[in-house]
């Protein structure tokens, strides 16, 4: 038995080589795929959670069927094309849907029986595919023979149509009457010319000498859903629906900055008012580019519905969690999603501007005390600028003692480098949102000279008069708006990165969030690699309060970063303002203690690689969980939010001076 899982790392880096860009890796259930299917949608690839064999090749080739798929014209099947190539095709009675179908759900419901023709031009659809996988990779012949036999054993494959053109692909006879129908139709395929279309008219020959009648339908032709590769397909048009709308909107442009030029010509001239054949065709194609972005628009919808909505340029990673109910780790049980953080256009960055200023100085003070200063001098060296007198006087003791004296005479001014790398964690949950001080008691109404209120009595009758505005104690004006924890977290992280430019440290600020194990969410504000400007600091402005706090999966994933730096001292700060707690965070809704212990286990782990860690949190109550989850004296609670900044300073020139 082979799992997903432990072959997904290398599938990963095989699949974006074949692909020419990354995609996700999931399991078939995730899209409701059969148990032997292989999807890939525009940014995941779906496979199958195990398989019950013993060659690893096999997930070779079931992850590039579907990426050959979409290489040799297996996505794009337009039904224009097919009544073209297929005439006796066009001549059927034209099917009804009841919402927007695919071209191949049309393409199936032309036959009386739509499951039997959609069997048929997927099994086809197959051997084409696989024949033109050859010829391009050889490579793949072994893995995909391999994948045949196990698909053949397996009982994975039930459909007959399926079952027999496998037998074909196998090189097996063709004994029953099905075989000796479809085996002929499917030599055409492995031509080099054959095409998606080229299925489609086996398909129909296929049906035709089966017999098949309207009888033999397992379901009403309406009710048939479509499948995965169909949605895959509907995506794909999809991509080119949107390239049509670019064009469109280039187009729309161009005309409507002729038209400006043309009607500035007529004033001229002195024309006349009258409605021109060029206004007329402006609205025509205004009417039309409108048309085309609700359609894309509502098919993005549906899309999104059935194939879930993956952040554009985001990496999946896979992390064990530690399950202290069964004392071991659940394998891969996290997904986390690692995104950049995109500046917004109208980022306020006066807020964190403000704030590196006004602790610029008590954020750089502890940290002067451990900044190298200058050069320093080399003793010992075999070779330098100068001789130095202790390492030759020792070497003259040595000769007359009969030892072999040491070739390292020699001193040199060196350069004092401090070889220090860190990540700082900020939690993004929604509870950030919360605002620092609570909101101050109303003010009381006026009242007379006897203690009674003076607050006028409103008029009843009078249905538009506003209450709020009878007395003069509630102030017109807006108020301000609040200071919450995400923006004194934004700023301490502010703070810290001038600091640690100035430094010359390495270091990076990211966020975490998510909801349930298979999306967690790693936004990266600052990597370790980039210098601190505008944009960094509009990405740290960027972030913004989300969903929970799973901080098992993220810890790990910043400690990863960490160790592929090189650096010899490694560090992470992590910023929370409360314990970690997730929807699925345990086998029981709210069980705290399961995210405590994997927060432990994952901070336990980063120590064991050399990683120095560090948990400031501003939840006044955090001493009771923080003693049981950080390694002792290696947490503290701020008890005003204010403080954050300067504290931050402080934990890290202890732990790195």
């Amino acid at each position: 038995m082979i799992a997903l899982a432990d072959v997904e790392q290398p599938l990963a880096l095989f699949a974006e080589g074949m692909n020419g860009a990354y995609l996700h890796i999931k399991t078939s259930d995730a899209l409701n795929a059969g148990p032997a299917d292989a999807v890939q949608t525009r940014d995941t690839l779906y496979l199958p959670e195990a398989i019950d064999a013993v060659e690893p090749g096999i997930y070779r080739a079931l992850a590039l069927q579907p990426i050959a798929r979409r290489e040799f014209g297996g996505i794009g099947f337009e039904m224009s094309t097919a009544y073209a190539r297929l005439p006796t095709l066009d001549r059927l009675p034209k099917p009804q849907a009841l919402s927007r179908p695919s071209d191949r759900w049309l393409f199936y419901h032309h036959f009386p029986n739509p499951r039997l023709a959609a069997e048929l031009f997927e099994a086809f659809e197959r051997v084409r595919i696989d024949a033109a996988m050859c010829r391009a990779y050889p490579g793949i012949r072994p893995h995909l023979g391999a994948c045949h036999q196990y698909l053949h054993g397996s009982g994975l494959v039930i459909s007959p149509v399926a079952r027999s053109l496998l037998r074909f692909q196998l090189g097996e006879p063709d004994t029953d009457a099905m075989s000796q129908v479809l085996h002929p139709l499917a030599k055409g395929l492995l031509a080099p010319s054959a095409d998606i279309y080229d299925a489609a008219a086996a398909t129909q020959s296929a049906f035709l000498l089966l017999g098949a009648e309207p009888g033999e339908a397992l379901e009403d032709a309406l009710t048939l859903e479509a499948t995965a590769a169909e949605w895959a397909e509907r995506e794909a048009r999809l991509e080119d629906w949107e390239e049509e709308l670019r064009q469109a909107d280039g187009h729309l442009l161009a005309v409507e900055m002729l038209e400006s030029e043309q009607l500035e010509a007529t004033r001229t001239e002195g024309g006349g008012g009258e409605v021109r054949e060029d206004e007329l065709d402006i609205k025509r194609i205004k009417a039309e580019r409108d048309q085309l972005a609700r359609r894309i628009g509502l098919e993005r919808s549906a899309v999104r519905d059935a194939l879930g909505d993956e952040d554009a340029g985001a990496r999946s990673y896979r992390y064990d969690e530690w399950d202290f109910h069964r004392h071991g780790y659940r394998r891969n049980w996290c997904r986390l999603f690692e995104q950049t953080l995109n500046p917004q256009d109208d980022a306020d960055l006066d807020a964190i501007r403000q704030a590196i200023s006004a602790w610029r100085r008590q954020a750089q003070q502890p940290l002067e005390q451990i900044k190298p200063q200058g050069y320093r001098r080399c003793w010992a060296l075999p070779d330098g600028d100068e001789i130095d007198l202790n390492a030759v006087v020792a070497a003259r003791q040595d000769l007359r003692a009969g030892r072999s004296p040491s070739e390292r005479l020699y001193s040199r001014r060196e350069k004092v480098h401090r070889d220090v790398c860190a990540a700082l964690l900020v939690d993004l949950s929604a509870s950030t949102d919360d605002p620092v001080e609570d909101d101050p008691p109303a003010p009381a109404p006026p009242s007379d000279s006897n203690g009674h209120s003076a607050r006028p009595t409103p008029n009843l009758r009078d249905p538009y008069e506003d209450d709020s505005t009878l007395w003069s104690g509630v102030s017109e004006s807006p108020a301000p708006p609040k200071r919450r924890i995400i923006d004194v977290q934004k700023e301490a992280a502010g703070v810290l990165a001038a600091a640690l430019e100035r430094l010359g440290d390495s270091y990076g600020i990211y966020g975490f969030s998510g909801y349930g194990r298979d999306c967690v969410e790693f936004y990266v504000a600052k990597d370790l690699r980039q210098t601190l400007n505008a944009r960094t600091l509009a990405a740290i402005a960027a972030m913004q309060p989300k969903r929970s706090t799973r901080m098992g999966p993220a810890i790990r994933h910043a400690v990863r970063k960490l160790n592929e730096s090189g650096n010899a001292l490694k560090v992470l700060l992590i910023i929370s303002d409360g314990f970690p707690q997730d929807c699925d965070y345990g086998p029981v809704r709210g069980d705290h203690e399961y995210g405590l212990h994997d927060t432990a286990k994952a901070l336990a782990e980063a120590a064991s690689k050399g990683i120095e860690t560090f948990c400031v949190t501003v939840d006044r109550s955090g001493h009771d969980y923080l003693k049981r989850m950080c390694p002792q004296a290696r947490y503290a609670v701020i008890e005003e939010v204010e403080d954050l900044p300067e504290a931050l300073t402080k934990v890290y020139a202890a732990l790195t001076g």
